[in-house]
């Protein structure tokens, strides 16, 4: 049975995910992008996962790097949340003042959060590589609301 792209991409699009940043350091050099599929994959030893497009620009970075932080967005960071997924390479990091993680990966601020993880292995999966990385430092810093997308729009969670 074949699916129309379209049709799945919809479907898809009804699945409200986080909203993250994943930062990597190659040679001095920073690099990031903003990223949906990130999920927490196994407690013992503590993994995520991120995927990545493989036509994406920091692909091959977040290959090199070896090293990655994933940066977990309040709602009120969704203009780094856009310039992460649509600036120019060279531009996602003007005027940001990052911090650096225990790997060297940058922690952008006020953040609602930051995994530092060290690349355990890269695996295919389709048109994206799911990188699982091992977390080696994590933090949390208050209490907002975060960041969410949700049928190709950008908003905000709140629990009741």
């Amino acid at each position: 049975m074949t699916i129309d792209v379209e049709v799945f991409y919809e479907t898809m699009g009804r699945l409200a995910s986080g909203v993250s940043v994943v930062t990597m350091n190659v040679a001095g050099q920073d690099h990031g992008f903003t990223a949906t599929s990130v999920t927490s994959l196994s407690l013992v030893p503590m993994l995520v996962l991120v995927c990545v497009a493989e036509n994406q620009r920091c692909h091959a970075q977040l290959g090199s790097a070896g090293s990655f932080a994933i940066n977990l967005l309040a709602a009120g960071q969704l203009e780094l949340g856009v310039r992460f997924a649509s600036a120019l390479a060279e531009d996602r990091f003007l005027g940001i003042t990052a911090t650096r993680a225990s790997t060297g990966a940058p922690l952008l601020p006020n953040c609602l959060g930051w995994l530092d993880c060290r690349v355990q292995q890269v695996l295919a999966g389709g048109d994206h590589s799911i990188v699982i990385g091992e977390v080696v430092a994590a933090g949390w810093a208050g209490e907002e609301d975060p960041l969410v997308y949700f049928r190709r729009q950008w908003g905000t969670f709140r629990p009741s």
